[in-house]
């Protein structure tokens, strides 16, 4: 079941969830702490040119000596020219560190996806999950490479400012502080409508990626059944509410851009019409005035700058809190338990004893499934779809947690072993082979263990052996031929032989073929039935497969109804029982016939 795209979103305080994606900096704090150091310093360094600034009025007004005329200038471009390279240094400093804790987050992100359980993607569309790690973190990169560094930057100054003017004339400082008010509750009040038309968009954008990324998947069954006009139009829909949700935050952002300028550009004027007035009745200094309006404009500039950011902060709000969710996901080993210790050499025994099984905790999948695969024995299993065949296999390896029962390997309980080592001993061929772009020879050592080299010898050898070779000696190229991304370029069956093939390498202790023989084309039945006899060999193997013929030679048929095994033994045996696999064996004869 789907979860809706709301449902990842865990509502924080503003800062709150961008703030937590710090701890991914570890490492990175002094240099952060050394550039808002610096900038703090070049803030300062503004606050006593801008009292410079106002000496040098006094002194044109008083016709006073060019010579302390000059000095001053030259006081005011030395401390110009200070600022800019003490605040470039500040500003670097933060940009490195801000740029190390987005590389971290996008590491950790990825990690995080290799270790989530296969129940999460089963909820999860595909695009959705692509969004995560594109769009989510290239907001985030772009919060903490841009927008923080100007947040933390604009901060600092309007504390900076603040706390020069209160101390130069705290009444004048005061006033200015209190015109400052409507512009600073004004962005307050706008970043929860903000937040909202952000969220929506992130919302609708994520949808539209999972849409895209189900019809990009599904291409083949678009074209098959004309649905073109269908998929197109709704594509079309998805677009749609995309570009009404943005044209919806656009017009926000524009209204408050040039209201928010005007509010920061109104105390200016006042200060203007009142100092000038002050200045007149020789209540205070032209050069006091002149400093407070270098002070308001260096006040207000950053506040403005805030509120024209604005939407671009509750991006990145928004993308943190998405990310945080899946960071905060639990991991396979929280869902399935424990880790085991267990690393030694994999016979091949498996048995369940009075295993239950539900995904979602209600329906229950399996009800009781006991068996018994002594090492070497090859177990088909059959039954209608839904039947809980698919699901027995996938316990095996421990894809997934069963709340009730026990699976023991070699009469191990299963908890016991290492997961990762007992995946190693344990294969898995399914109707749909994962086949990436590259060569014939990447493909075939993909699956192969670590650490063990495998010489093109034995690679060739292992094609011999599954019929893999027939096809590669038609390949330009042999092993270094080009197979396109999924295995475009071959036939269904040629991707089987090519997965046989992987298997052989790897030569796992279990395996486990999943409908691996469906939907295969005639010139390849003949060669991937010699494959899958010599894959039996001296293994454990399960076999799902609705072509009945696939597993009559298999020394148990386990046949399942409703999740449970109501029959099993050998072909011969259970025809004779006349019972559901019989019905079965001639329902397809049947259909084979029509």
């Amino acid at each position: 079941m789907q979860a809706h795209d709301t449902d990842t979103i865990d509502h924080q305080g503003d800062f709150s969830a961008v703030i937590a994606l710090f701890r991914y900096g570890r490492g990175t704090y002094g240099q952060l702490l050394g550039g808002i150091s610096l900038v703090i310093i070049s803030s300062g360094i503004l606050m006593f040119s801008a009292k410079l600034m106002g000496r040098l009025a006094e002194l044109l007004i008083n016709a006073s000596p060019s010579i302390d005329i000059w000095t001053t200038v030259g006081g005011i471009l030395t401390l110009e020219v200070i600022h800019i390279g003490v605040y470039y240094r500040g500003r670097v400093s933060i940009a490195y560190a801000t740029n190390q804790v987005a590389l971290s987050i996008r590491k950790a992100l990825f990690a995080k996806l290799t270790q989530l359980p296969l129940s999460y993607y089963d909820r999860q569309p595909l695009g959705r999950t692509i969004t995560r790690l594109t769009a989510d973190v290239e907001g985030i990169e772009s919060f903490f490479n841009n927008t923080m560094p100007r947040v933390l930057t604009a901060t600092i100054t309007v504390v900076s400012v603040l706390v020069a003017m209160l101390l130069t004339d705290f009444h004048m400082g005061f006033y200015i502080t209190l015109s400052s008010l409507p512009a600073l509750v004004f962005t307050v009040i706008m970043r929860k409508p903000v937040r909202y038309w952000v969220r929506d968009y992130k919302k609708k954008s994520a949808a539209l990626n999972s849409k895209l990324a189900e019809f990009i998947s599904g291409l083949p069954l678009i074209r098959v059944f004309g649905l073109e006009k269908w998929s197109a139009k709704s594509f079309e829909d998805s677009s749609k509410e995309l570009l009404s949700s943005a044209f919806r935050l656009m017009n926000w952002n524009s209204f408050i851009r040039p209201l928010a300028a005007f509010l920061c550009s109104l105390p200016i004027v006042v200060i203007l019409l009142w100092g000038g007035h002050m200045v007149l009745d020789k209540t205070i200094t032209i050069g006091l005035l002149v400093a407070f309006i270098r002070y308001a404009e260096r006040y207000f500039r950053p506040i403005m700058q805030l509120s024209f950011e604005l939407h671009l902060i509750q991006d990145a709000i928004a993308s943190s809190e998405r990310v945080r969710k899946v960071l905060n996901e639990e991991e396979e080993d929280q869902i399935l338990g424990k880790n085991g210790d267990i690393r030694q050499e994999i016979r091949g025994k498996v048995e369940f004893r009075k295993v239950y099984m539900s995904y979602d905790k209600q329906t229950t999948i399996l009800k009781g499934i006991d068996l018994i695969a002594e090492a070497g024995m090859s177990m088909g299993l059959v039954g209608r779809t839904g039947s809980g065949k698919t699901t027995t296999v996938h316990l095996i390896p421990q894809l997934y947690p069963w709340p009730d029962g026990e699976i023991l390997i070699d009469d191990i309980p299963i908890r016991r072993w290492d997961r990762k080592h007992l995946r190693e001993n344990i294969g898995i061929v399914s109707q749909d082979v994962v086949i990436f772009q590259g060569t014939l020879r990447e493909n075939l050592l993909m699956t192969a263990p670590l650490g063990r080299s495998i010489s093109d010898h034995e690679l060739l050898s292992a094609c011999e052996r599954t019929g893999l070779g027939q096809i590669l000696r038609k390949l330009p190229g042999g092993l270094d031929a080009t197979i396109q991304d999924s295995g475009t370029n071959l036939s269904m069956g040629e991707r089987q032989l090519l997965a046989f093939t992987r298997m052989l390498l790897r030569s796992p202790a279990i395996l486990i073929l999943d409908e691996a023989t469906a939907n295969i084309d005639e010139p390849c039945e003949v060669l991937i039935q010699k494959a899958i006899l010599e894959l039996l060999k001296d293994r454990t193997c399960f076999i799902i497969a609705h072509r009945l013929s696939t597993i009559q030679h298999c020394d148990r048929i386990l046949v399942f109804e409703n999740g449970q095994i109501v029959e099993q033994g050998p072909h011969a045996h259970l025809l004779k029982s006349q019972g559901l696999y019989s019905k079965l064996v001639k329902r397809q004869m049947a259909h084979a016939f029509i």
